[in-house]
């Protein structure tokens, strides 16, 4: 059965937007492909085992029929899927995600899916709804979060100022355990005093990081204080291209601000053996630092997740 019970040419439609601005390089059918499989990945997030599961393990107040993934709208013009979420998962900043088969480029698609997602989500007190589309777009009511940043692996790895300073030791381990308390106790500290950057940033989960180290994925950086930071990716598709997807990338204080994360990452991607080779990451439209290191290593924006405030309008 198709996702959601939408008709073929609907559920292939919601390739429509991003085959528009699909950049240079990508192949089109792999693009299709993947936005078609997006929609089954959250036609899956509607099973009534997985909304369970989606509130006890988030530990909110909503009701079966709020966290269930659904519907706004399907015609052959504009099929709207929409799903609450939480920001970093707190639990008092809920919205809604939105997918949809028509472009949201404009003040009157914005205000178009605004109304419907507040009708649908009357009661439950969401701050907003995001979606995803062509980065640099000029939404007056929307603000910028996170920027899917891409580029070239082999170039990225062959970054100038690649070598990292004799003082850092690299490895690679097999175990996430032999770093993940040490990284949890710095990275606890670093959220403490970005306040602008805490609410959409969170730590790497000592799963993930493990998932990475099985993969020949995370890089520790040691110094002769100690541990010094970490880089971690795992293998994840961009527009249907094998890519390498960056998790994180880490510095203790001691070590930030001394241009050294193009450094890290660089050299992390000189060392792994994925096979893949394109590389990217969603970071933060206010992580500025972030941005430059990810320019530095010819990386570019090829998607934006755009947020719409429901109290402006």
């Amino acid at each position: 059965m198709n996702p959601f019970g939408l008709p073929d040419h609907q559920i292939a439609a919601f390739a429509r937007p991003v085959l528009e601005y699909l950049p240079a390089g990508f192949d089109a059918e792999e693009a299709e492909q993947a936005e078609i499989d997006d929609v089954g990945s959250l036609a899956t997030l509607a099973s009534p085992d997985v909304v369970a599961a989606r509130i006890a393990r988030l530990g909110v107040n909503v009701s079966t029929e709020n966290m269930t993934e659904r519907l706004l709208e399907t015609s052959d013009e504009r099929t709207v899927v929409a799903g609450l979420r939480y920001r970093n998962l707190d639990p008092d900043f809920p919205f809604v995600a939105v997918k949809t088969s028509a472009r949201v480029n404009g003040p009157s698609a914005v205000d178009a899916l605004a109304a419907q997602v507040s009708e649908a989500y009357r009661g439950v007190g969401v701050r907003g709804f995001t979606f995803w589309e062509q980065p640099g777009l000029d939404l007056l009511a929307a603000e910028r979060w996170a920027t899917c940043m891409a580029g070239s692996l082999s170039a990225a790895s062959r970054a100038d100022g690649r070598d990292l300073p004799g003082f850092l030791t690299i490895s690679w381990p097999e175990a996430a355990t032999e770093v993940f308390a040490d990284y949890r106790h710095e990275h606890q500290a670093w959220r403490s005093g970005a306040r602008d950057l805490a609410p959409f940033v969170s730590e790497s989960a000592p799963e993930g990081l493990q998932e990475a180290a099985d993969r020949g994925l995370l890089m520790s950086l040691r110094d002769d204080q100690g541990f010094a930071g970490l880089a971690a990716a795992t293998i994840s598709p961009l527009f249907g291209r094998r890519a390498l997807c960056m998790l994180d990338i880490f510095l203790t204080k001691r070590l930030r601000g001394r241009g050294l994360a193009a450094a890290v990452q660089s050299s992390f991607l000189a060392g792994q053996r994925s096979g893949a080779d394109t590389v990217w990451g969603h970071i933060h439209a206010k992580n500025q630092s972030s941005m430059r290191t990810a320019q530095k290593l010819d990386r570019r924006a090829v998607q934006q997740e755009y947020f719409v405030s429901l109290s402006a309008h």
